[in-house]
């Protein structure tokens, strides 16, 4: 299995990292398989804010990857 830990995505002239703490954007490729997995840990007073902002990263990362690499599938991992 390779393991890319962080995942980096490519937007034009940007590239978007992710590795914050305890939240980690995961690939993996085996065989033909390609995943990647958002981790996500709901730490703060709100979960219903964790959960929004976890939503709503996914969704981002959902669109760049769906341009960039059609074949990965992409997976949110939550507490």
């Amino acid at each position: 299995m390779l393991n890319n830990d962080p995942y980096i995505l490519s937007i034009g002239k940007r590239d978007l990292f992710f590795d914050l703490g305890a939240d980690k954007l995961l690939s993996a490729e085996k065989g033909l398989k390609k995943i990647a997995v958002e981790i996500k840990s709901f730490t703060s007073l709100s979960r219903v804010n964790d959960l929004e902002k976890a939503l709503g990263q996914y969704i981002l990362y959902y669109d760049i990857i769906k341009d960039i690499e059609p074949e990965r599938l992409l997976y949110l991992a939550i507490t």
